[in-house]
């Protein structure tokens, strides 16, 4: 996606949402006041039934305690009336649940205590501090549940190998509905390819904020204060993370694994899938990328996680493949190649 066309939907989502404290006990879900399509909506209390998104009816299975196979087979078999039944009879319970709005439809259902930290805000204090430094934006993704910014400082080049160059970067992640905390990790992109690599966590906020009487709604200004610690914090680590000292110490460790042989490939591929549950379809990519289009080296077999990565449709799904491309990089070599020579257990 492309820096305007996020900044756009951010802001359109950010006009067009609203934000509600709910007594428990006065959601009702309903099949009526919604288009077949729909399927279900929430009564909240007074007007109309709201449809859910996708992510709000696994939450809202979660809150009753429904099982989530159960929840959605009664979608996918479209038994809305079923469905109904089986919220209305385990959600009213005496709770407080944040409910947040957009398009007019739920987006997410959590707890009185969740504290919105907004998308919009936070990529422009991101943006502000990127100018500061010549970093530029090198892909921008925004979900149902999550938004990513990774940026890059293009002119901090270092060299892996010969032809083999890498830059610093960050990348910023966030959830507005409830889907993981705000993080500020470090990424660094390999040229030759685009491959990513994200790094250690710097900064992670859970959100959690103080308990809101019923029918509260936060203004801007009470978020502004809130989020103004908040984002003073993220500055220091995006300067942190262009730190060249910082830069050099990591890029030192991947050096050390082009080095590092890989004696057995298919053996190798096994282990690192074992460990990090990718699947046998993930695998035998893996496997056939490693051996065909990359150097029989640590170094390689991280990297070719990471291009893996890049063929995934889910965001989150490509960002936890950096994540592992990342872990193998900067494993000292000892304990990499007692991870990849481990024998199967019978």
């Amino acid at each position: 996606m492309e820096l305007e066309k996020l900044a756009s939907e951010l802001e359109r989502q950010k006009t067009n949402s609203k934000d509600v404290i709910v007594d428990s006990r006065k959601i009702e879900a309903s099949v009526f006041d919604v288009t077949p399509e729909e399927g279900i909506g929430l009564f909240l209390g007074e007007g109309k039934a709201i449809p859910l998104t996708e992510w709000a009816h696994q939450q809202l299975a979660e809150k009753t305690g429904i099982p989530t196979k159960y929840y959605n087979r009664m979608l996918t078999t479209e038994r809305f009336e079923l469905v109904a039944q089986n919220v209305n009879a385990w959600i009213k319970e005496k709770e407080r649940r944040l409910i947040r709005i957009v398009d007019n439809k739920v987006r997410a259902i959590l707890s009185d205590r969740y504290r919105p930290m907004d998308n919009y805000d936070l990529l422009f204090c991101a943006l502000a501090e990127f100018k500061q430094h010549g970093v530029e934006i090198h892909r921008c993704d925004l979900t149902e549940t999550n938004m990513f910014i990774k940026a890059v400082q293009l002119h901090e080049m270092r060299e892996i190998q010969e032809n083999d160059k890498v830059v610093p970067g960050v990348i910023l992640s966030n959830s507005e509905v409830g889907a993981g905390s705000f993080k500020v990790e470090p990424f660094m992109l390999r040229l030759v390819c685009n491959n990513g690599m994200i790094g250690e966590q710097v900064i992670r906020k859970i959100h959690l904020g103080e308990r809101r009487d019923v029918g509260d709604i936060w203004s801007d200004e009470t978020l502004r204060k809130k989020d103004e610690t908040l984002w003073s914090e993220t500055t220091d680590v995006i300067k942190a993370t262009f730190d060249p000292t910082i830069f050099n110490e990591w890029v030192d460790k991947m050096k050390r694994g082009t080095e590092v042989e890989v004696e057995s490939p298919t053996k190798a591929v096994n282990n690192i899938a074992a460990k990090y549950n990718i699947n046998e379809d993930k695998k035998n990519e893996l496997l056939d990328y490693f051996t065909t289009k990359e150097a029989p080296t640590q170094w390689g077999l991280a990297n070719a996680v990471t291009r893996i990565a890049q063929n995934e449709v889910k965001t989150e799904n490509q960002v936890e493949l950096e994540k592992v491309g990342n872990d193998i990089a900067i494993l000292e070599p000892d304990e990499f190649l007692k991870e990849i020579r481990k024998e199967k257990k019978a």
